[in-house]
């Protein structure tokens, strides 16, 4: 049986369970060095860091996107790609490979939309942070290996950047429209490359039989692909979820999507034996309240979904916004439907990682981080999915606050107290009981929110692994953590 979680907030202790919990959690407190929580160790991936000898990216950043880089100190051209190289930025998810102190983190779709990311190849890199403390921070981190996303056995059934003469046709969206020739990465049409333009990759896990399970945005997605990336059978749909990007919206039929543009699977948490994932969609379902958003299981062995909880989060989340969708020609794609109502708000999930069978641990944040809008709501959250997945709501408490963390050692180098002020935060991992791995998405090159949130000059993020102690016991399942901790 799973032991009783304990959490201090603010002065006030946050105890539950038995009275006998509660006084093995009291003495667990007492006796802790740290307190509740504190910054234990930090190490840097530069933004600028890139995949040696891989294609040119950013061809099909628009004019804004172009500015916005400029704004954060790149030298960016009016027009062709921006990047020699592609990036190793936005990582949105970080897994232990297995071996001790190597991870798997995958960078995100590129940048940050469909239209702008058919340059870009999806990408899981194998990185070994070194992580220092005190005036030693920050340390560094080694990116050893990667590899690809690709489908050459043809399980997409639409067409695709890489293989544009085979497959369905795309609705008829505006942001839809394909380049009018192949990027270079694509290479061989035969190898059919997959880019941040087919899918919008935020997760990851690895399942028992050794291969590899994605969480996707663009439709969602559920995607399963063999050790080297390819895909291994059609992409999954998750029931009732469907954003603007899904490539089989009958738009025509007015069929119309049910979850907002980039708002479909963030979090992918596993259970202990790797049979079971549970997707998390980032965005509230039409239909449902703004401030819950739906936790899927998904059995992996048996190729089906077993419903899903509702997770409540602080504040609202974005509704799907209908009325402003337009077709290729210009004309609106759902004309007379109203926007969704003022309502609708802007926070958001950034992972669901799993601590056992029943419990895990959520990234919830704001959309703060980036010139203009200042960073203030970036929290982790324990959540309780013992209850039957048929629409109930977890449970849930707070753990700890990104914004505010103890930093004794100065190994933050931001005061006292350290803080995670990014846009996008979507990697947590546990390291042991007490302990915690965190990485940001950087959004390379658009976000700033460290540069921001100090004043002054404003650069891009970096890709920052942090070590975080939590004073709460999280009585971590032992085959879901990393050999040899760190």
């Amino acid at each position: 049986m799973r032991r009783t979680l304990s959490l201090a907030v603010g002065a006030a202790l946050v105890l539950s369970g038995t009275a006998a919990g509660m006084v093995a959690a009291a003495a667990t407190q007492k006796s802790d060095p740290y307190g509740t929580q504190a910054l234990t160790g930090r190490a840097v991936l530069p933004a600028t860091t890139v995949r040696a000898g891989s294609a040119p990216s950013g061809a099909f950043l628009s004019a804004a996107d172009r500015a916005t880089a400029r704004k954060n100190g790149l030298t960016v051209p009016d027009t062709g790609p921006i990047f020699t190289e592609q990036p190793v930025q936005g990582i949105s998810a970080l897994i232990p490979t297995g071996t001790a102190g190597e991870w798997w983190a995958l960078s995100d779709n590129g940048y940050g939309a469909r239209a702008n990311s058919a340059d870009w190849q999806l990408w899981v890199n194998r990185v070994k942070p070194s992580f220092a403390t005190g005036s030693s921070a920050p340390g560094t981190v080694q990116v050893t290996g990667g590899f690809g996303l690709s489908d050459p056995s043809r399980k997409v059934p639409w067409t695709i950047v890489c293989d544009p003469g085979h497959g369905s046709v795309l609705p008829p969206f505006d942001f839809n429209a394909l380049p009018a020739q192949p990027p270079a990465l694509c290479g061989d049409a035969g190898l059919r490359r997959l880019t941040g333009f087919d899918f919008d990759l935020e997760s990851l896990q690895v399942a028992a039989d050794g291969t590899f399970w994605f969480g996707e945005e663009f439709g969602p997605f559920l995607l399963h692909t063999d050790t080297s990336g390819r895909l291994l059978e059609a992409p999954v749909p998750v029931p009732g979820v469907v954003s603007p990007q899904n490539p089989t919206l009958d738009v025509k039929g007015g069929v119309r999507p049910t979850v907002n543009s980039s708002k479909g699977l963030e979090g992918l948490g596993i259970s202990p034996d790797r049979t079971v994932v549970f997707p998390l969609v980032e965005g509230a379902t039409t239909g449902d309240d703004a401030s819950e958003l739906r936790i899927y299981r998904y059995d992996t062995r048996r190729h089906q979904f077993g419903g899903f909880w509702r997770y409540h989060l602080e504040l609202p989340s974005t509704l799907v916004n209908t009325s402003t969708l337009k077709l290729t020609d210009g004309t609106l794609a759902y004309p007379g439907y109203p926007a969704p109502p003022a309502t609708s708000g802007k926070n958001a999930i950034g992972e669901l990682t799993m601590l056992d069978e029943h419990h895990g641990i959520i990234i919830e944040r704001d959309n703060g981080g980036d010139s203009p809008n200042v960073p203030r709501f970036k929290k982790l959250f324990l959540v309780d999915l013992s209850g039957a997945p048929h629409g109930q709501r977890a449970g849930k408490s707070p753990l700890a606050d990104l914004m505010a963390v103890p930093d004794p050692a100065g190994t933050g180098a931001d005061g006292d107290y350290f803080r995670f002020p990014y846009n996008t935060i979507e990697s947590v991992y546990p390291l042991d009981d007490h302990s915690l791995v965190l990485v940001d998405d950087n959004n390379y090159p658009f976000s700033n929110g460290r540069s921001f949130s100090k004043g002054g000059t404003l650069a891009p993020d970096d890709n920052e692994f942090i070590t975080l102690h939590v004073g709460a016991d999280l009585d971590v399942d032992r085959r879901l953590l990393p050999p040899g901790g760190h």
